[in-house]
């Protein structure tokens, strides 16, 4: 297992921490590095052989903090940073990648394709829940998550990377057929908004993407209710990718209660195969993890 940390030399310190742990639970290792500044990191990038931090532009400082200002907050003038580190290399070879400020909570997955770096990510334009640091807020129709594809050329002649957006649908949450992390994904699902609804602070929809991150499906709950982020679970260890279930808790608004649906992950467009009616209300914007039987 792979691991993170932001602020590893005090609060709102620019350093980075990051290890690993053996199947024995064992640390194997523990190394520490300057970011190009202090950023609330939310997430980090796994391939096969490379690790990935993004230092993106919500900032933390100390003395904003001490003067009852924002700890955190959108500076997109500090610019967008991606750190690439070969996962069995030196935290001093990590290489700089920039591009456009933008902000980054989840990560999809990622690959390699020879010497490029590709990440399926839900990118914000701007970053939303924070302010400036004067207090006064994001732009909200730029503060909404879209899938987005990094890719970073290791062997070109630059130092930034290229941000492509896949889809124009408000999304977040996604999730990968597990097996296939830090490798090429046919399959993918994130959590989605209906657009022909004014989105109140939930989501109400789920998506199914192909590799490419196109659409192959998407079904929408009826208005009111919200959907909290999808989990995949194989058929079967031996079960093609994809080839299973997606769970998720909805919650039904007028009833003020929660359920577990259940989707043909390749289908979901046909909406739930099976409900279970939980026996009490699930918060929205449940996280979870599926981990079959012993």
């Amino acid at each position: 297992m792979a691991f993170f940390g932001y602020n590893a030399a005090g609060p709102f310190s620019p350093a980075l921490s990051f290890g690993s742990v053996n199947a024995s639970g064992a640390v194997t290792r523990f190394e520490r590095f300057e970011a190009p500044y202090a950023s609330m990191v939310h997430d980090f990038v796994v391939t096969e052989n490379h690790l990935l931090f993004p230092i993106l532009p919500i900032t933390g400082s100390m003395e904003r903090a001490m003067r009852g200002r924002p700890p955190y907050a959108w500076e997109p003038e500090k610019g967008a940073y991606v750190g690439v580190m070969k996962r069995h290399g030196a935290a001093s070879e990590i290489v700089w990648f920039r591009a456009e400020s933008c902000y980054v909570f989840h990560v999809m997955n990622a690959w390699e394709e020879g010497e490029r770096i590709v990440a399926n990510v839900m990118q914000f334009e701007e970053a939303p829940l924070f302010t400036h640091p004067d207090g006064s807020p994001t732009d909200p129709n730029k503060s909404r998550a879209r899938l987005c594809r990094w890719t970073f050329d290791l062997a070109g002649n630059t130092d930034r990377f290229t941000q492509t957006y896949l889809d124009d649908v408000t999304g977040e949450f996604p999730r990968i057929d597990d097996r296939r992390a830090g490798l090429r994904n046919s399959h993918g699902w994130y959590a989605c908004t209906n657009p022909d609804l004014r989105m109140f602070g939930g989501f109400s929809g789920v998506v199914h993407v192909d590799g490419r991150g196109s659409r192959l499906g998407r079904y929408l709950l009826p208005a009111g209710d919200t959907i909290s982020e999808p989990v995949f679970v194989a058929r079967g260890d031996d079960a093609a990718e994809g080839d299973g279930w997606l769970l998720a808790a909805v919650w039904r608004a007028a009833e003020n209660r929660s359920d577990l649906a259940v989707f043909n992950a390749t289908d979901v467009g046909a909406g739930p195969v099976a409900l279970v009616q939980l026996g009490h209300r699930v918060p929205d914007g449940f996280h979870g993890n599926w981990v079959g039987a012993a």
